[in-house]
């Protein structure tokens, strides 16, 4: 698999004017980790990830369900006044927390990615982070609901089944058994 680079965007270009700014013909150092040029490792990522979806909404709304109960009963207790708050934030912040502390912590990967044998990685082969993590799920939420979840046929195009929201967010997901029998790791 030939190397993939991010596109480089020109930040302060004018093209087309003759001018030019110090930010043209700058190569950022983006380099995507060898290790993750191997086929093996996304060979059926975009059926286990559709499973790991799943598992992870099952989980979320688990979550959600006892944060309403909680809710119920802190609205019961001040008369109302946490209610609306309550219920309007809780659902939105659980995929969010979720993400940031799962796909950005020591395994990168959720509860449903871990139950699958997934793992996601930075583009440049290090942990994704806790921002970009975030960023995933709300990249995911912005671009999901408004095409009508058109956009998750992006998969079908790119050749590591990626998301849009994964080349916006800079994540790789792999198969943690194929990354195992080719001793790689993140």
């Amino acid at each position: 698999m030939a190397e993939r680079k991010p596109p480089l965007i020109l930040l302060g270009s004018q093209a087309g004017n003759g001018r030019s700014t110090k930010l043209e013909g700058m190569a950022f150092g983006w380099h995507e980790a060898a290790w993750l040029s191997d086929a093996a490792l996304y060979d059926g990522v975009r059926r286990r990830r559709c499973v790991a979806y799943f598992l992870d909404a099952v989980l979320s709304i688990l979550i959600s369900i006892l944060l309403g109960l909680a809710t119920c009963t802190l609205s019961v207790g001040t008369l109302g006044l946490l209610s609306i708050p309550g219920f309007l934030l809780t659902t939105p912040f659980i995929h969010f927390v979720l993400a940031a502390a799962t796909l950005g912590g020591r395994r990168a990967a959720t509860p449903g990615m871990r139950a699958i044998g997934l793992q996601a990685a930075a583009w440049t082969g290090e942990h994704p982070g806790a921002l970009r993590a975030m960023l995933l799920p709300a990249l995911f939420y912005a671009t999901v609901p408004t095409t009508g979840f058109l956009m998750l046929l992006f998969s079908l195009f790119d050749g590591r089944g990626r998301c849009l929201h994964d080349h916006l967010a800079g994540i790789l997901v792999f198969r943690t058994d194929a990354a195992a029998q080719g001793s790689l790791r993140v």
